[in-house]
């Protein structure tokens, strides 16, 4: 079973949905926090309590009574196996009957109306089915006459009975479906942690809803298929490293327990395995989900809320892999984790957002979104990144992505959300290239809800003309420093001086600031460091149009008898550090800069 489409209302942060497709496979569901969708997997779940919206739509006054059931009307998918399986555990069934007609003939055009993929339109008052209806099968007027039938061992039907009257709702067939499908089709996994080490010894060979019998399915599969066990076992210790094994024993009279080993079973030291209740967050939940997934008849639904809370990101990376192997199920992950929607590649992609005080959701074009990840990989960034953050400053690279961050903190001004990211190769922004470049940045800024937009771009003027900077302020809100490069508000001798005296193995005697200076003295209008030496040969033009970054890069080479090369971002960071801590004035022309493009102010 799978669940093809949804619509919720009137439940906690859900009002009224559209209809919403899903298909098998994975279907991802992101969004900031609170904003309902720990609210979706509860109502997907099918056994919801009742727990009405309340906003201001819906409560305008207060002490407004607030009437109407929650309801979900779900439409589950079903094969023809699972109806009759479904059908033949309840031995005999109810299915409307038009007047007139006689059971047997009902039977005989039953059989072939229950086609290979079967629809079960299911609407649910607070969990509770109240209406159920296989689309296309045959349906009486009368909801209270209903044929009598039952399953026969060649799976057609036959009459049980003559026709009974007073039939009531909940008793009819598809109903009766709905709830056995709602109850053994569908997992939810939360985030909270699982403490089910230990249960009570039986013969269930189906996990609860709770999980709460764990320990005994698992012995049962232990003892019943201990390939299938092994194979769970060995998908454990795929996800978690440090896990060797797992097995189940009796304890006490009547009870089983799960054992974690993380010294080799071969050692056959099992005083040395701890409990399941001693092991770390998630691996309860991670033998659950297996168990489903790779115990089960017919296909599931399986929720996961919140992978990332009781999993880490390598962890979840490898736990998807491994659900991908079994495409018989619908998984339905909620994340804030950029590794799980880029792992699951899923086939659909859902962003809530919160509306005064309602969820709506947008459902995102998953072929834009993977198209928006290979543009990041191409600029040099990463989803995470960007994730989850309200809108974005794109920078040179990776040291002003460190170091203006920095810059702001210092003067007291908070981001507030908003990511500063590093890009690959700002040169692709000049000539030929900057056309298409731009375009990959604005379809980033402007494509699926997953990426936040651009509230600017910070580049480093290096060399530009006045007439090419203008041309690409045109194309958007891109920002150039006024100097060269961000490089050039760290040409402070005491601050190289000091870095260099604290860089492991740059020389046996510390760097003194007059050593600076004397190299700088006699670099400093090398042409080697300008595309062309400056009319005016003043500190100040100096400090503007110099090469700093290639200046700093020779300076260690250098005067560390090359021993050292100067690092971007290592280095970077730490001048940056030591000029905000002793000169920060040093910085405030770029600090002006960087807080005007977050304000939106003109470049």
């Amino acid at each position: 079973m799978y669940i093809a489409s949804f619509k919720i209302e009137n439940y906690k942060s859900f009002r009224s949905t559209p209809e919403i497709p899903l298909t098998p496979g994975f279907n991802v569901i992101v969004g900031q926090n609170n904003v309902g969708k720990t609210a979706l997997v509860e109502a997907l779940r099918l056994t919801f309590p009742q727990n009405q919206h309340r906003s201001l739509q819906t409560v305008p006054v207060r002490n407004t009574p607030i009437t109407g059931a929650s309801t979900v009307t779900a439409s589950l998918q079903l094969s023809r196996d699972e109806v009759l399986h479904y059908l033949t555990r309840q031995g005999t069934f109810y299915v409307p009957l038009d007047p007139g007609h006689r059971p047997v003939e009902l039977a005989q055009t039953l059989g072939p109306a229950i086609r290979d993929t079967n629809t079960l339109t299911t609407v649910l008052h607070n969990g509770t089915v109240t209406t159920a209806h296989f689309v296309g099968l045959p349906v009486g007027p009368a909801a209270n006459h209903c044929a009598h039938l039952r399953v026969t061992p060649a799976g057609t039907f036959e009459a049980a009975s003559d026709s009974i009257s007073g039939v009531s709702e909940s008793q009819r067939f598809e109903v009766q479906v709905a709830q056995v499908a709602k109850g053994e089709r569908v997992y939810a996994f939360n985030a909270e942690r699982f403490r089910i080490g230990t249960s009570a010894s039986g013969a269930n060979t189906t996990l609860r809803p709770d999980a709460a019998n764990l320990p005994e399915v698992l012995e049962n599969l232990q003892g019943r298929n201990p390939n299938r066990f092994r194979r769970l076992s060995s998908h454990v210790r795929t996800i978690f490293p440090v896990v060797r094994d797992v097995s189940v024993r009796p304890i006490g009279s009547n009870n089983v327990q799960i054992l974690i080993w993380t010294t080799d079973p071969e050692t056959e030291r099992d005083d040395l395995a701890f409990t399941l209740e001693e092991s770390g967050t998630g691996i309860a939940q991670v033998l659950a989900l297996l168990y489903v997934v790779l115990n089960a008849d017919f296909p599931q639904v399986i929720l996961i809320d919140e992978p990332q809370s009781f999993l880490h990101p390598g962890a979840v990376r490898k736990l998807i892999e491994i659900l991908k192997e079994h495409s018989q199920h619908q998984f339905v992950i909620t994340t804030h984790s950029p590794t799980a929607v880029t792992a699951s590649d899923p086939d659909v992609l859902l962003l809530l957002r919160l509306r005064e005080a309602e969820t709506v959701i947008e459902r995102l074009d998953v072929a834009e979104a993977g198209s928006l990840r290979t543009f990041l990989a191409e600029i040099g960034a990463r989803l995470s990144d960007v994730f989850g953050a309200d809108n974005i400053l794109w920078v040179e690279g990776r040291t002003e992505e460190e170091c203006f961050p920095r810059i702001l903190r210092r003067s007291g001004r908070p981001l507030l959300g908003t990511a500063i990211v590093g890009v690959l190769q700002t040169g692709d922004f000049e000539g030929r290239r900057s056309k298409t470049t731009v375009e990959i940045y604005e379809r980033l800024s402007t494509g699926s809800g997953l990426l936040p937009p651009a509230i600017a771009f910070i580049f480093d003027r290096e060399g530009r003309s006045e007439a090419d900077q203008e041309d690409l302020r045109r194309r958007g809100k891109i920002h150039f420093t006024p100097r060269r490069m961000y490089e050039n508000y760290l040409l402070n001798p005491e601050a190289i001086a000091a870095i260099a005296s604290n860089t492991a193995d740059f020389r046996t005697s510390p760097l003194t600031e007059g050593e600076v200076l004397a190299w700088l003295d006699r670099a400093r209008w090398n042409a080697r460091y300008f595309e062309a030496l400056p009319l005016e040969r003043t500190f100040d033009a100096w400090l503007r149009e110099v090469h700093g970054a290639k200046l700093l890069g020779d300076l260690f080479n250098q005067l560390s008898e090359h021993r050292v090369n100067y690092d971007k971002v290592q280095h970077g960071v730490a001048l940056t550090d030591w000029i905000l801590e002793h000169v920060p004035e040093d910085l405030r022309e770029i600090g002006d800069l960087v807080e005007r493009a977050l304000a939106g102010g003109a470049p």
